[in-house]
């Protein structure tokens, strides 16, 4: 039926083009002459003759033979297709020529007549700005149709996928509409834009889109994107190539200032916390954004979390109700394919079904239909259904909760394939039941927690456990045939409270899996990662079992898996990641069974395991892209083994192998050069060998040298004219000299971390000084750790105006630090999300109030031996005021009470792991006359008190260790 469509559509087509020729056939003819402005020629053609391919081949000949054309028209066709010459025959001279001249763009002309003549015009992106300009001045409507519905093709997202993309030349369509009024297809434009806002922000040209049409783009009801943030960087990209235009241009300002008027189109409240401290608040002034009913009081990073809470959190219903009545504060449009809210603490039950209801004012009244799935909840608004979403993300969302979630995944996205939950405590694995009625078609769900392995036998000696708070579980009843059957992804990395018989049931409800991460579930036990194995025979494509009990049980069922039969499969077919890192179960025998087979490996992790040169040597695969090998017993004969044959490598790790020291791995690379961009090395790493794998190619990106290896200066200077990509350099245990760090950071200005770890050698103030001219403005990350202990008040002053985009930041050793430096922490670095202070013995002497209102970005705070004025409150403290703190360790010799309450209320917060270190008191046979003046001098450690919070409670363990946040 399909194809039969298609030829009578041809056929009227083709009769409407004849009926067309033949009225006018007994009109009077005219000749037009087009294009012989720089012609070598001239050809008469007669236009009522031509086919659609005729006039097509017609624009080609022109282009390619410089030849001027002359068409025979009837003129009662040209005064009835076109205002023009209508007006021309009517009131001017040319009214009795038999012969017209046409001054203007060949091609443009050609397209004229032929949409004049009755064809449909198959316009490129290109040709539709001049068109339309034509077809405007020669007032042909059927012209200005076809370029109406040309821009209207780019409505639906993903129809932009071909050579010809629309949205390329969108400006200079929306210009020329501009210019020649015609308004219809300047809406079609901003419409257009709005639909595929999301592909338009990766192109180069979206920061050339005229101002008027963003704005309008922007308002647009049918504006969609993936984020709030998305937006906002789009709108920052565009804004700051603005002004730089106008700066280099030296105009005035009053222009520039009027643009700032699009980037309080952002919602401020619906934006990451540590994007608006990280991204925002160092570079812009708040002010220059929306911010509500305010007034005149100035937005800054102490309270800017007040502003983005207190809104939603405090009175949801009625401010959303009141406040967004027509403008959702979630973006989502029926084109909406993804959706990501990741980071954004705001999001809470309500937030998503109001603003999902005001996507459609005639549902915003409440529904009064119970819910089928949680009859006790609430009544909603009604929503409307998003069909065509597919991946939603919810990363570090802990306010929202399960039973409100799956209630909106129900009515809004039925067809969900990708669901991500990462980092959302409060959500029960049980999840996947409910999730089994709510998205029945989900292929890939992420239930992934940050976790701490800090129980498993050879890492760590356990003293005692004990559970301290149970939360109660709801039992939901499922039917047996209740099930995810499409699910193909399952992460529950760090799901601390999964046990074997949970993971069995997952088992029996997902028959599809190909890929699973259980790293650091550390309830389970060999045998029964074993029994779940089993139920997937030639299954998984991608395993993921790290700081799990996974042993010689789980081995063999693995092997069972997956295919063996090298010969007869695919790679597409075949097991492609392995990570077992600190799986202590597993014997070299089952590390050798394990990658005998599996030869088509791109990922492979054996970090802590007894994976031996015997092992590497079976393993034949040639596909590898990441080898992680730390901590192990192989040699640089095995790795060099491994590389020769994997020359597309780009990740390599051997920290730590000191059996790499005992073969020259340089002279066994025989000068082959690898294509590495990540490189994590100790032993065995030196000048020479560094030369020899490679290590000057333009790919590499990322350097860490450990205990072991050795580096030069000279190397170091070096890496700026390897690699001006390079953004990672981490030293660990090395001679530095004062002179190579300044050269280094004045060469490296693209670098993004920087790790000084136990560095020997003389780094003095001239160092630190080099930031500002240096990597300053790009640095991310500075670890300090024991390299810089003559480090001042005064030098941390520096580096916050040198390096301002910080987010990682670590000073060890630094004992000349006072509490002003914690003050100046706090006020400078609001986009701090990591942060680690030891061993600076006055930092917190006046307790850490202002870190708690300033850094209100932390995920992961680290103080120990920093000063004894932290309360006994501090751990609920931290709780309240950093809504994305994860990871909290502290050291009792820093409390003033000498202790740290447990804390309450923390099952919904985003709190997951404290860890407590506790000291012997000072030696007797230390006298007073040879202590230092602060009370940690002679203190050692004692034990840790490790507190995990997760879904079913709270428990407590006693370790020997002193435990640190990898």
């Amino acid at each position: 039926m399909a194809d039969r469509s298609h030829e009578v559509a041809l056929l009227e087509g083709e009769i409407m083009s004849s009926s067309v020729a033949a009225a006018a056939a007994a009109s009077t003819p005219v000749l037009l002459e087009v294009g012989f402005g720089c012609c070598d020629g001239e050809k008469i053609v007669e236009a009522g003759t031509l086919s659609s391919e005729d006039w097509k081949g017609l624009v080609a000949e022109v282009e390619n033979l410089r030849i001027g054309l002359i068409f025979r028209v009837h003129k009662e066709l040209l005064v009835k297709q076109s205002t023009y010459f209508r007006s021309i025959f009517s009131n001017f001279r040319e009214a009795g020529y038999e012969r017209i001249t046409v001054e203007w763009d060949t091609p443009t002309i050609l397209m004229l007549l032929q949409c004049m003549h009755g064809f449909n015009l198959s316009l490129s992106s290109s040709m539709v700005a001049p068109v339309l300009q034509g077809a405007v001045f020669f007032g042909v409507e059927s012209a200005i149709s076809s370029c109406e519905e040309r821009v209207a093709s780019m409505f639906h997202t993903g129809s932009n996928q071909s050579n010809d993309n629309i949205l390329l030349c969108l400006p200079s369509i929306w210009t020329t509409a501009s210019d020649t009024g015609v308004t219809s297809i300047m809406e079609l434009c901003a419409k257009g834009l709005a639909i595929n806002f999301a592909e338009a922000v990766l192109w180069e040209g979206f920061v050339d889109i005229p101002f008027l049409l963003l704005w309008a783009c922007v308002d647009h009801p049918e504006l969609t994107v993936h984020s709030e943030m998305q937006l906002c960087n789009a709108l920052l990209r565009w804004y700051e190539n603005q002004t730089e235009e106008l700066q280099s241009a030296e105009l005035t300002r009053h222009l520039c200032e009027g643009y700032t008027s699009i980037l309080k189109k952002m919602q401020l409240s619906l934006l990451p916390i540590e994007f608006i401290l990280g991204r925002l608040v160092p570079k812009y002034p708040l002010e220059i954004f929306e911010v509500g009913t305010r007034g005149e009081e100035s937005l800054s990073g102490a309270n800017i979390l007040e502003y983005c809470f207190a809104s939603i959190l405090k009175s949801p219903l009625e401010f959303l109700q009141k406040s967004w009545v027509g403008k959702p504060a979630i973006r989502l449009t029926q084109h909406s394919q993804e959706v990501d809210l990741s980071g954004c603490q705001q999001v809470t039950g309500p937030l998503l079904f109001w603003s999902s209801a005001a996507c459609n004012l005639e549902l915003s009244k409440p529904s009064r239909i119970s819910n089928p799935l949680f009859p006790h909840k609430p009544l909603w608004p009604d929503i409307p259904c998003f069909e065509n979403l597919k991946t939603f993300t919810l990363s570090q969302c802990w306010r929202i909760q399960e039973e409100d979630l799956c209630e909106w995944l129900a009515a809004a996205c039925p067809k969900l394939l990708i669901l991500r939950l990462q980092d959302c405590p409060q959500i029960a694995i049980s999840i996947y039941i409910s999730l089994s009625a709510c998205c029945p078609l989900l292929e890939v769900l992420d239930l992934s927690v940050t976790e701490e392995i800090v129980e498993m036998k050879g890492a760590v000696t356990v003293q005692k456990s004990q559970i301290l708070v149970v939360y109660p579980v709801t039992h939901v009843l499922y039917n047996k045939s209740d099930g995810l059957p499409n699910l193909k992804e399952l992460s529950l990395r760090g799901r601390s409270e999964l046990s074997d018989g949970m993971l069995d049931s997952l088992g029996h409800k997902c028959p599809a899996l190909q890929a699973v991460d259980i790293s650091g579930c550390s309830q389970l036990t060999d045998s029964g990662i074993a029994t779940f194995l089993n139920l997937y025979p030639n299954c998984f494509k991608d395993f993921r079992a790290a700081g799990t009990s996974f042993g010689p049980a789980s081995s063999r069922a693995l092997l069972h898996a997956v295919p063996v039969d090298v010969a007869s499969i695919s790679k597409n077919h075949a097991l492609q990641t392995l990570d077992l890192d600190k799986c202590f179960g597993l014997e070299e025998k089952h590390l050798i069974q394990l990658l005998k087979y599996q030869p088509f490996l791109a990922y492979l992790s054996m970090a802590y395991t007894c994976v031996s040169d015997t092992a590497l040597f079976t393993f034949s695969g040639t596909d590898l892209l990441h080898l992680n090998l730390r901590e192990t017993q192989v040699s640089g004969r095995a790795v060099t083994h491994i590389m020769a044959k994997n020359s597309r490598l780009k990740v390599l790790n051997t920290r730590g192998c000191t059996q790499m020291a005992t073969d020259n791995l340089e002279l066994q690379c025989d000068g082959q050069s690898f294509l590495l961009e990540e490189v994590i090395m100790g032993w065995g790493l030196s000048d020479s060998s560094f030369k020899s794998m490679g290590l000057g190619s333009c790919r590499l990106q990322s350097l860490t040298v450990g205990v072991g290896g050795t580096v030069s200066n000279t190397t170091l200077r070096s890496l700026s004219h390897i690699s001006s990509t390079f953004k990672h350099i981490s030293l660990c245990f090395q001679v530095i000299s004062d002179e190579g760090m300044m050269s280094m950071l004045q060469e490296l200005k693209g670098l993004h971390t920087l790790e000084l770890q136990h560095c020997l050698g003389q780094i003095s103030r001239e160092s630190i000084r080099m930031f500002k001219g240096g990597c300053g403005l790009n640095l991310t990350c500075l670890r300090l750790e024991r390299v810089t202990p003559w480090m001042e008040d005064s030098d941390v002053l520096l580096l916050s105006s040198t390096c301002p985009g910080l987010c990682r930041l670590s000073f060890v050793g630094c004992q000349c630090l006072t509490s002003d430096s914690l003050r100046i922490i706090a006020s400078k670095w609001h986009g701090l999300y990591e942060l680690k202070l030891e061993d600076c013995y006055q930092i917190t002497m006046d307790g850490a109030s202002c870190l708690l209102l300033g850094c209100q970005a932390l995920q992961v705070l680290h103080l120990r031996h920093t000063g004894k004025g932290l309360p006994g409150s501090f751990i609920q403290d931290s709780s309240m005021h950093l809504p994305l703190l994860q990871k909290l360790a502290l050291d009792t010799c820093d409390s003033v009470e000498k202790f740290f309450n447990k804390p309450t209320n923390t099952r919904y917060s985003a709190l997951r792991v404290v860890q407590i270190a506790r000291c012997h008191q000072p030696s007797l046979f230390w006298s007073p006359s040879t202590r230092a003046n602060h009370h940690y001098f002679g203190q050692c450690h004692k034990d840790t008190i490790v507190l995990e919070w997760n879904t079913c409670g709270l428990k407590g363990r006693f370790v020997n260790e002193r435990l640190c946040f990898s």
